[in-house]
């Protein structure tokens, strides 16, 4: 979590404008009626990154208006905007000043500060819906990208027999583990890096709820741990990018199972071929 951050205000902008900077640096959104504010960490701010960010927006149709802003305690942030994610009946995420509902056979528990997936964003509450689904009980499970790590910490609940779980942002990866510590559980073993700190074995279950590019250039790599048979979970996808992706997946041996998806995000189930 950066220290202190460049505010860009972009009037009526929408979720590609949000994936397309979160690939450029852009670390949160704040979102309402009228327009996005993006945070971008200050030492990542130059003029480059300003040309390319501007360049962006006019060919999407905005223009945004930056502006600097010192460090907060975002904590207080989060707790003032956080509310508690409830998915299909099934899954419920909170914080723990939320009180427990017993009405839902899993509730996670979690101090985001900063790390990506609270369940709010639809990509991780379309990956929770679509777990759901899916037989977890003494499966090996690959978290890629486990940003708060909610679902390793949904995999173990589920049964999965061991979850290991990377991130490359150190926020990320202590999150993970704090968040586990928090939900009792034992069986995620968390590593900050990417796909180069993944030791060569078969997962049963991979889940991988990151950005397009990082997909793209994962692909192949991705196929090596998956297990014939195994299930391969996407999500961080817009819509626009359904044709690149399945391009990509299916040239690394994967079959397209199921497709969901909210607003202009997907979330797509594969299963590794045989």
């Amino acid at each position: 979590m950066a220290s202190s951050y460049v505010l860009l205000d972009i009037p009526g902008g929408n979720d590609i404008v949000m994936a397309r900077l979160s690939e450029l640096g852009f670390e949160a959104f704040e979102e309402n009626d009228e327009n996005i504010i993006g945070y971008l960490p200050s030492q990542l701010y130059n003029a480059e990154i300003k040309s390319e960010v501007e360049f962006l927006l006019a060919d999407s149709g905005f223009q945004g208006q930056w502006s600097n802003m010192e460090a907060r305690n975002w904590n207080e942030v989060w707790e003032s905007n956080f509310s508690p994610v409830e998915v299909t009946n099934v899954c419920r995420v909170r914080a723990n000043f939320h009180e427990a509902d017993p009405d839902y056979p899993y509730e996670i528990v979690i101090q985001p500060k900063m790390a990506f997936g609270t369940g709010h964003h639809q990509t991780t509450y379309m990956m929770i819906k679509l777990m759901a689904d899916i037989e977890f009980k003494d499966q090996k499970v690959f978290d890629f990208g486990c940003g708060t790590g909610i679902l390793a910490i949904f995999a173990s609940m589920r049964g999965a027999l061991s979850v290991f779980a990377n991130d490359i942002e150190n926020e990320s990866y202590l999150n993970t583990l704090e968040n586990a510590q928090v939900n009792h559980i034992g069986n995620i073993r968390a590593m900050e890096g990417g796909l180069e700190v993944v030791e060569d074995q078969l997962f049963d279950i991979i889940l991988a709820n990151i950005n397009r590019n990082v997909l793209l250039a994962s692909a192949q790599r991705l196929s090596s741990f998956s297990r014939p048979g195994g299930i391969l979970l996407l999500s961080g996808i817009l819509e626009t990018d359904y044709d690149v992706i399945t391009e990509a997946f299916n040239n690394a041996g994967f079959v397209l199972d199921k497709k969901e998806q909210k607003d202009a995000w997907l979330c797509l189930e594969w299963h590794k071929s045989l």
